[in-house]
């Protein structure tokens, strides 16, 4: 993995990348807090997370066909460049009543970030030589993500007690600087051809709806599909009641601040670099079914334990087993994605789940910003842990699919669709 650090662009597109995860993981310790301080209103805070959610469900699909059509090195300077500037505008933040400024500000930096990411993506391939080269370079921004998280919100949760919110915005928009002057070093083959296919780009916008419901049908017509749709759409379910009730959680029944939520999501990044390493070894002897059941059960077992128990740091330690578990159903799910769809419309399968992710999650933050302070944050969370488990065991309706059945080549790398189960609606920018 790391040999691929002696490609000049791929070791700046590792450093801008980890510095950049870093800060949005600054960044996204402070918001919830800051929301909640000012409004000390569960709903006020689940407007964040539903603004944050919002452009992936709507510009997704829009941002991979303009990044095709566009020079990339440009296209990801230019978002680092202007995330950089939004997060000045935090700094016009001071009362509850200014508190739309960062619903706006969430909206519009997720907006962005949908056009960063696909980006990225795209040009690796065009970085690297060769087929080693490439899972080298994948396995390295993998690894970016993982360093970013555990240092990101450790970082976070001091930043945000000892400067503040608008500190941690500083921190995040020096990031996205420090990320753009690396990628304007970086020497990116020209590509033939851009102009052309950016004045095509209506007929490819049209050609989306077309492919989207071609999508949709695939999935109706095979069983495998079906289960991991409803399985994730049930798991996006509790993501979004965790996602609205976290702070009120850390704040309310533990009783700690920022300080210690860093720690707890830095926790959570541990779990999962020990959960691939454990997990990656034990894969083969288990079936994709297996581990989504087992590893949906098992983790809404612990997070039922979590919310229930008054200490933080009782609460560290059992997350870092949940997030085992949920490594193991985030890899069944993978690998039945995999089996249950073929080369080409895979695709459009992914996309069509990254929006009925969306729309799962914003229909729970909705939902749970209107009941919380009616019905209480607990009856929520314990609601969200029996989702999660009940997630895994809807994979008891998947058939068995053996590999060779819409499976994928050998060459494929997997596409993870879960990577935190309190971070998923915010995920970092790139």
């Amino acid at each position: 993995m790391f040999q691929a650090l002696r490609n000049r662009n791929i070791a700046l597109l590792f450093a801008g990348h980890t510095i950049s995860v870093a800060g949005d993981m600054v960044l996204y310790i402070a918001l919830p807090f800051w929301v909640y301080q000012l409004t000390g209103s569960a709903m006020a805070t689940g407007f964040m997370f539903a603004a944050l959610t919002l452009p992936q469900l709507f510009f997704s699909p829009l941002a991979g066909v303009f990044t095709d059509r566009v020079d990339r090195k440009r296209l990801m300077v230019f978002s680092d460049l202007l995330r950089a500037a939004l997060m000045l505008g935090y700094f016009t933040v001071n009362t509850a009543d200014q508190v739309w400024i960062i619903y706006l500000l969430a909206f519009a930096e997720s907006t962005v970030s949908q056009f960063f990411r696909p980006a990225v993506m795209a040009v690796v391939p065009m970085l690297t030589d060769g087929e080693e080269e490439l899972k080298r370079a994948n396995a390295l921004l993998g690894a970016s993500w993982a360093l970013g998280q555990l240092a990101g919100p450790a970082l976070g949760g001091i930043l945000v007690t000892t400067a503040g919110p608008h500190g941690a915005a500083l921190f995040d928009a020096i990031t996205y600087l420090v990320s753009a002057a690396l990628l304007v070093f970086m020497r990116v083959p020209a590509r033939a051809h851009v102009a052309a296919k950016f004045e095509a780009l209506n007929q490819a916008l049209y050609q989306i709806g077309s492919e989207l419901r071609e999508g949709i049908r695939v999935v109706l017509a095979r069983p495998a599909l079906r289960v991991v749709f409803a399985a994730l759409g049930i798991l996006m379910l509790s993501q979004g009641i965790i996602n609205v009730l976290l702070i009120v959680l850390v704040q309310e029944i533990w009783h700690v601040g920022a300080t210690e939520f860093g720690w707890f999501v830095a926790a959570e990044g541990f779990g999962g670099l020990i959960g691939t390493a454990l997990v990656g070894a034990l894969a083969t002897r288990l079936s994709a079914k297996r581990m989504i059941v087992g590893g949906g059960v098992i983790s809404g077992l612990i997070l039922l334990i979590i919310v229930n128990q008054p200490s933080i740091y009782v609460a560290m330690v059992l997350m870092i087993l949940a997030m085992i578990a949920i490594v193991a159903f985030d890899i069944g799910l993978t690998t039945l994605i995999q089996l249950g769809s073929d080369d080409s419309n895979r695709g459009r399968v992914s996309g069509l789940m990254q929006t009925m992710m969306a729309a799962s999650q914003l229909v729970a933050i909705a939902a749970t910003s209107l009941l919380a302070d009616q019905v209480g944050a607990v009856l929520l969370l314990n609601l969200s842990a029996i989702l999660f488990s009940v997630g895994g065991l809807v994979a008891l309706l998947a058939p068995n699919i053996e590999k060779g059945s819409h499976a994928t080549p050998a060459a494929a790398k997997p596409e993870h669709f879960i990577e935190d189960v309190t971070t998923a609606a915010t995920q970092p920018a790139e």
